[in-house]
């Protein structure tokens, strides 16, 4: 049996001299802490009663074995003695190391784990699955009493402030906005925007392919549908990536939109677009607190904000803003100056962002986020002479400059009347001012934009579909106020512009190809308009049947638009499935509702208009222009197309045409299956 050490001897002997009362109180407390020591060694764990000090041979001999080296063998004798010096362990000192080892592996197991997932991550494939033994850092029954090392990480809940030394009051100058004042006091990194979108930060998550919410296969095939035809109707704002792998190394929600966006086209996956929808809103709900955005998810929200009818409002406001907040309107200054071909992808952006917020504004009848004297959008003839300008940035400048134009009518009409109040004759002359600024519109842009392989004359023939819905637009609101009140004199012209227009948009999209074909494809802004149409015609017959409109012919004309819509390839989903269910009903409305005379709804001296009307030769000359030969078709002529319809609740196509006098119950707008 070994010898005990001299501590743990006296402390027993201590313990038998208090209990037989022959040593004094104070000896007995100067034995007290060792004892405490023992019994605070390891609360957790297994106690040590004693820790071996003495080596095998010191042991063996039952002497005194001193250690210089910090406790350490060799000891002075087994060195003066040229002895191998060993210290035994007692079991429970090797089960004290053991368990400090196992420790230290479930923490370099849990590092290289987390390391792994991040990588996958990364490169965006599945992740590993969970480490089925707990971590020393997670449970806190595995944790060494030893280890000082495991620091308890405390989540930070506070704002984070900048450590940078604050620069003296001599050296600052006046801060130019009253934010930058505040932060020089408090330090606090919220109150400062970043100042680039440009580098991409970490993609946190995965998209709905590492999911397996979507296969490979067919994300890939909806890529393709995306990048090779659907782009082309956004600008290519996307063109800078090839395929789907190039996309999800740069963003998730960026593979998120482009995946539901193809996915409400493709009549083949229909079951792909709920999840895919959710999905991409998850992603961006993440996304709303962060502080850096990247231009990637600016990105997919021009894309989401372009063609989801649902969620393009709150997009848009909220990607113009994260815009603004990076100054990437400052892009255009840089491109003009350094001819960058980042900067003009980052102008690009901004003019998507602008056109999106501008459609928006005309469809909901609210005021824009950017303003129209913004010098990137007043340049944008600048823009185009640079070295790094090509063809699609000539289409997207044609969409801006109509944009600048409706957006200046949509002021205009908001300073100076109101839903309930008639126009004053003298607005005649700016209507007419608005007009012409169309017309110059047109003649600049349709002879200059090509034609394209993948969307054949879209461009050009594009041009002239958005100028009859800006003539809609803008003749549409000499009806304000009017209600049952006939037509003035001085604004017959405008009336029969605002009906003319309508018809022709009608027309073109039964007659022309590239029309019909973009149907699938163009923004949800476009199929808005062109129900806007369709009702603005519809609503026109219980009024002014037999002088502006022909009744039956407006009812043949939408029964042929609704047989072409059913007669699309494109997903349930898709917003021209349920015009045609709506636009249906309002055709079997109209033919119940009875008419007005028209002799009653106008001062004396007005013509009938017959079906000559609608050989108006503006229009006749711009369907010839677009090849459709629309303008001999008769109202007599009737395609018939099979089709179904789901139902599916959508928000508000902006069909409230609020400022127009009608207020019959038939043409309720629920009639297009929305809430």
């Amino acid at each position: 049996m070994s010898k005990r050490s001299w501590s743990v001897a006296n402390a027993a002997q201590g313990l038998l001299d208090m209990n037989s009362g022959s040593r004094s109180a104070t000896n007995a407390t100067s034995m007290s802490p060792p004892q405490i020591h023992l019994q605070q060694d390891s609360p957790n764990g297994p106690q040590i009663s004693r820790k071996v000090k003495a080596c095998a041979a010191c042991r063996k001999q039952k002497i005194k074995c001193l250690m210089d080296n910090n406790g350490e063998p060799p000891c002075r004798r087994c060195i003066e003695r040229g002895l191998s010096c060993v210290l035994n362990k007692s079991l429970q000192t090797l089960i004290s190391e053991r368990s400090q080892w196992k420790d230290d592996m479930h923490r370099d197991i849990s590092n290289m784990h987390g390391a792994v997932q991040d990588i996958l991550k990364r490169l965006s494939m599945p992740a590993l699955q969970p480490l089925k033994a707990p971590s020393a850092a997670e449970d806190p029954q595995e944790t060494s009493p030893y280890d000082d090392t495991v620091v308890e990480k405390v989540e930070d809940v506070g704002p984070s402030c900048d450590n940078s030394p604050k620069l003296p009051p001599q050296t600052e100058s006046l801060q130019n906005v009253p934010i930058e004042s505040l932060y020089q006091i408090t330090r606090l990194r919220s109150l400062r925007a970043e100042n680039s979108g440009d580098e991409s930060k970490a993609d946190e998550g995965s998209d709905v392919v590492s999911k397996g919410i979507v296969s490979l296969e067919d994300a890939q095939r909806l890529t393709t549908l995306y990048l090779q035809r659907l782009d082309h109707y956004a600008y290519s704002i996307a063109n800078k990536f090839k395929d789907l792998q190039s996309i999800r190394r740069r963003s998730v929600a960026l593979t998120n939109a482009i995946l539901t966006v193809a996915a409400l086209h493709d009549p083949n996956s229909n079951q792909l677009f709920g999840p895919c929808c959710r999905e991409f809103k998850r992603v961006l709900a993440e996304s709303m607190f962060v502080r850096r955005i990247d231009r990637e998810d600016l990105r997919a929200m021009c894309i989401g904000s372009y063609w989801l009818s649902d969620m393009s409002y709150t997009l848009s406001g909220h990607a113009i803003r994260r815009a603004m907040a990076i100054n990437l309107s400052s892009n255009y200054y840089r491109v003009l100056n350094d001819g960058s071909e980042d900067a003009a992808d980052c102008l690009r952006l901004w003019y998507m962002l602008y056109i999106c917020d501008q459609h928006l504004s005309i469809l909901y009848g609210r005021p824009t986020t950017i303003r129209i004297d913004d010098p990137s959008l007043q340049g944008w003839e600048r823009y185009l002479e640079v070295r790094v300008a090509v063809e699609q940035d000539r289409r997207t400048a044609s969409q801006v400059a109509l944009m600048v134009i409706m957006g200046t009518i949509r002021e205009f009409f908001d300073r100076h009347s109101r839903d309930t109040q008639t126009l004053p004759q003298n607005l005649t002359e700016h209507i007419n001012s608005f007009d012409r600024q169309i017309d110059r519109w047109v003649e600049t842009w349709y002879q200059h934009l090509k034609r394209r392989d993948d969307i054949g004359d879209w461009p050009s023939k594009g041009v002239l579909l958005h100028s009859n819905l800006a003539r809609l637009h803008l003749h549409s609101h000499i009806f304000r106020g009017l209600s049952t009140a006939p037509i003035p004199p001085y604004f017959r012209p405008s009336a029969s512009s605002a009906v003319s227009a309508a018809n022709t948009i009608v027309e073109v999209l039964l007659s022309d190809p590239d029309m019909r074909s973009g149907l699938v494809g163009m923004p949800h802004y476009l199929h808005t308009m062109i129900a806007f149409a369709c009702g603005f015609l519809l609503q026109m017959t219980t009024k002014y049947d037999g002088d502006l409109v022909q009744r039956q012919h407006v009812h043949d004309l939408i029964n042929r638009l609704v047989a072409q819509l059913r007669q699309m390839p494109t997903g349930k989903f898709h917003l021209v499935r349920f015009m045609a269910e709506g636009l249906e009903k309002m055709v079997e409305a109209s033919m119940r509702t009875p008419t007005q005379p028209a002799a009653q709804l106008f001062n004396g001296g007005f013509q009938y208009m017959n079906e000559q009307h609608y050989r108006d030769p503006a229009a006749v000359a711009q369907m010839d222009m677009m090849g459709g030969g629309a303008g001999g078709t008769g109202a007599g002529q009737h395609n018939d197309y099979g089709g179904g319809n789901d139902g599916f609740m959508i928000p508000d196509f902006g069909l409230s045409n609020s400022f127009l006098p009608f207020e019959d119950p038939v043409f309720r707008t629920s009639d297009f299956g929305y809430l």
